[in-house]
This record gives C-alpha cells, structure tokens and sequence, in this order.
C-alpha cells in the first residue's frame, strides 16, 4: 500500500501569532527575535521577507534591510500554547506524528480513509481545525513520503494545500526546482553542489551517484535518492524530550548578582510551567553561562527528588551561580535547563498530596495566570527591565 504523507507547516508562526494578537501588526514588516542588535531573527512575516530577512538572520541586519519594520520580543510561552493546540488536533487523525519543532510535523495517515475520508480530506480538515482553534493559518503538503510531503507544503505557501504524486509528470516539475529544496541541502552544501554544477534537483538526479556519495557520504546517497522521488524514511512518533529550559541574552552584558538571580527565577518559573504543561518532573538542573568574551560554561546539580516546582529549581540553579566566579566578569546570556525527566500524567499526578509544596505553589500561579492572564501574578524577586531584558 503507498504511503499517505502530510506536512503540516504554520505559516511564519511567531510573527503570525503577534499579528493575530495586534491588529496593528497586520500586513507590516513584522519581526521576531531578539535582543535588537544582539540576537538574530526568529521568525519574519511575509511583509518583511521582501526585503530578504529571514530566520537566523543578525537582527542588527535585519535593521539595516528593513529600517522601518516592527521588530518584537519572543514570547515563547504564547507560541507554545499555540504548538500545543496544533499538536492535539494532529493526534486527532493519526497516532502516527512525528513533530518537528514548535510549528511543523509530518503525519502518517495511511489507513485512516475509513474513519475521516481520503488524504486530501484529512488535510484539508486538519487545516480548518487548526484555523478554527487558533485563528492561524497553516500550509500542508500530501505525499506518498516525507520528502514530497514537505516538499509540496513549502511550494504552496502560504495557507496552500498541494499534492505531490511520484509520479513522471510530476517529477518532471519537480526536478526543474532548486537543489535547495531537497532536505539537508543547507547554504554551505548548496554552495559545494554549484560549485560541481549542480543547481537544480534535475542537474543531482543526473549526476552519477558515486561522485555525490564521494563528496557527501551517506548524506550525498540519501539527497540523490531524494532528487529521484525516493524517501524510505517512515514518520517516528516523536521520543521523550531529554530535557526542558529557557535562555535570555541580555541587551547589554550584565555583572549584577541581583539582576542575574532575579532572571534566574524568572526562567526557573517559564520552565516550571512548561513542564507542568507537558507533564513532567525532573531532577537535574543545569546552569548555562555565555561571558562578555563569548566563553561558554555549564554546570549542573542533581535534586533529592523529581519535581516542577519553580523555587526547588531557581534554588539549584541560584546554587550553581553562586558557584562561578564573576569576579571581573560580564554575562551575555544566562540559561536555565531541567532534565532527568520523567512523565507523571496519570494517577499520582491527581493527588494533591503526591505534590510538594513547590510544585502546589506553582499549579496555584499557573491556575491564577490561565484565569486573569499572565500579567496579572508573578513573583515579588523578578525584574523585568526593557532596557536589560529582552
């Protein structure tokens, strides 16, 4: 039986959600990222892609391409919640989901004809579902493998729906594109291909395999496969997340032990309710240091017991800053990570008595913040300054 692929992508997610939240946001250059001048680009609206900004782009570039363009903070607790609602409509029509970071995931759907109609049915109620819950817009690609399923999302952006057969005519279309297109053709390996000649699908597909593998190795194999229409990989239902954290880079470098603590158990309280979300506890906490001088230092605690409680993290984490010497020292980005995890839905999690009071305290805020909003509670140590905060 061939396979029934669908890739869901969300359109510029970031940027859409803001634009979704802030009518005045709507059809502008629209930015995502930060800090300004220090961070790079999250995610750029299509208004703002005009102007050739794109993700991972230094915002300070982005600036100068776009003077004029609205530029905004991540807030990735709001896209998050977002991911979470799109990830369950999947789970709706497929135990088979593979997700692929916050805004995309393949979906296997082979079979399930009976239950919700044919492929292109189930794609085009996945999209309405997700339009209906979020008010966002999505593009989907229909393929017999995750290759051409991806493929056919991307050239139907945005808010497209398109189907690609392996097909000759189809393959004939496809082989007239970018080389780029095909997965793991990054710059640096575009750049070596078009230096072999190589700068359509069309031009891969044509050159023997042997000269590929020589210059690329097992990828060079699996990207001429794929320059073919042949893609074996199958949709791998996603493993546990080895661990949960959060990060800022701060807008100007940072010595203050206060302001450092105070960020400190800001993250501790973004992971504390992400892991209460997706149902875990964990036991390690891991602290990320970035200096002036752009050296890199980790250190890690093991707790007594698993746990989501925002003070039993912030205090590890508060331990292992207090470890460093900073003597002399500036901080560029400071990090928070949790991991050891373990799920804990299920029976245990129902009882209140199984909880700490860490753990109470933070379903307590979290319960307040779903209910009046997350402005509305938050804990007397966190400093939130714009002009150090991003």
């Amino acid at each position: 039986m061939e396979r029934k692929i669908i890739h869901v992508d969300m359109d510029a997610f970031f940027a859409q959600i803001e634009q979704r939240d802030n009518p005045g946001y709507k059809n502008k250059p629209l930015i995502v990222g930060g800090p300004l001048n220090r961070g790079v680009v999250s995610t750029a609206s299509y208004e703002a892609r005009k102007y050739g900004i794109h993700s991972g782009m230094p915002l300070s570039r982005a600036k100068r391409l776009c003077p004029d363009g609205i530029y905004v903070p991540v807030d990735m607790e709001k896209y998050l919640g977002e991911s979470i609602k799109i990830r369950d409509i999947f789970y709706r029509f497929t135990p088979l989901v593979e997700i692929v970071g916050c805004d995309e995931g393949f979906l296997d759907v082979t079979g399930c004809e009976r239950l919700f109609g044919d492929a292109l049915e189930i794609a085009r109620k996945i999209k309405g579902s997700i339009y209906e819950s979020t008010n966002l817009t999505s593009s989907a690609g229909l393929g017999p493998n995750k290759f051409l399923a991806k493929l056919a999302s991307n050239m139907g952006k945005p808010n497209g729906l398109t189907v690609l057969e392996n097909s000759e005519k189809i393959m004939d279309k496809v082989k007239k594109l970018p080389v780029s297109y095909i997965w793991g053709v990054g710059h640096v390996t575009n750049r070596e291909l078009k230096s072999m000649g190589i700068e359509t699908i069309g031009d891969l597909a044509g050159t023997p395999l042997e000269l590929i593998e020589a210059r690329f190795g097992e990828l060079g194999r699996i990207m001429h496969q794929m320059s073919r229409g042949i893609d074996n990989r199958e949709v791998v239902p996603n493993q546990e997340a080895k661990s949960i954290g959060r990060e800022i880079t701060y807008r100007r470098d940072i010595d203050d032990k206060s302001i450092l603590n105070s960020t400190l158990l800001l993250l501790s309280q973004k992971i504390a309710r992400n892991m209460q979300y997706k149902g875990y506890r964990g036991r390690v906490v891991t602290l990320k240091l970035r200096f002036s001088d752009f050296k890199t230092i980790s250190r890690r605690s093991a707790l007594k017991e698993h746990t989501f409680g925002i003070f039993d993290i912030y205090r590890a984490a508060a331990s292992l800053l207090g470890s460093v010497d900073l003597n002399r020292k500036k901080i560029r980005l400071i990090g928070v990570s949790v991991s050891g995890l373990k799920h804990t839905f299920g029976f245990e999690d129902l009882m209140d008595g199984k909880r700490s009071r860490d753990e109470n305290l933070t379903k307590a805020i979290d319960a307040i913040s779903k209910k009046f909003g997350e402005d509305k509670v938050t804990l007397a140590r966190i400093i939130e300054r714009d002009d150090i905060l991003d």
